[in-house]
């Protein structure tokens, strides 16, 4: 059982480039944390109200959670097979992260809000599509998921599920600051991990997109005529 692993992690493969993501991240979201303490300190706001539930903070976070899913998307449409893939788990889990982080409609919170029952159907549906997304990866290329999981590609994502489970642990203990300064830092790797794809699939050159779709719907209609 140890010696297939142990296989599978000497392994060569993909890599990760932006190695040094981990430290960006961390200097941005201190930057990013201090700056809006400064002005929302001197706007009368308690240290406690701003790194509060629905306080300035997690709005930085939400907005961090939107570039990262635009961003994701727009790597998924300019790259394929394993960055795609890689793009489009990024995507769904910042769309996630980003419901989880909004405001449930109540009371005076009715403009930037999720109902209670748009909040389940719409982080159900992006774990659908990253369930597909990983059978279909699979499906056509197999192997293909050990490839992705593989931690020389994959840490910055097991940085990210390392960081918030930090988060959780200063939730439970109910030390909000660094409560949500644990949770700002992973959702800003997230976010400069969509960049760099953003930036990578422009280095793509891919056809364009409706040319794409057009041979990948031919593919489909010849599998399933010759089965």
């Amino acid at each position: 059982m140890l010696m297939p692993i142990l296989t599978w992690l000497r392994s060569s493969g993909p890599t990760w480039h932006y190695k040094r993501i981990w430290l960006d991240a961390l200097i941005i979201t201190l930057c990013l944390n201090v700056l809006a303490w400064m002005v929302f300190s001197k706007m009368g706001m308690t240290t406690y109200d701003i790194f509060n539930e629905d306080g300035p903070i997690e709005d930085i976070q939400s907005a961090s959670l939107a570039i990262t899913a635009l961003f994701a998307v727009m790597a998924a449409l300019g790259t394929r097979i394993l960055a795609r893939f890689v793009a489009i788990t990024t995507a769904c889990i910042s769309i996630v992260f980003f419901m989880r982080e909004m405001p449930i409609c109540r009371g005076n919170v009715t403009v930037y809000c999720v109902s209670k029952t748009w909040l389940p159907i719409i982080i159900g549906a992006a774990a659908l599509i990253l369930l597909i997304a990983t059978i279909v990866f699979e499906y056509r290329h197999r192997g293909g998921l050990l490839r992705a999981i593989h931690p020389r590609l994959s840490w910055p994502l097991a940085l990210v599920a390392a960081v918030l489970a930090c988060s959780q642990l200063a939730e439970h203990f109910d030390i909000v600051v660094m409560e949500e300064s644990i949770e700002s830092y992973g959702f800003m790797i997230l976010t400069l991990s969509s960049v760099w794809l953003f930036r990578f699939s422009r280095t793509q050159h891919l056809p364009p997109l409706r040319t794409r779709a057009k041979a990948s719907l031919h593919k489909v209609k010849h599998v399933f005529l010759h089965h």
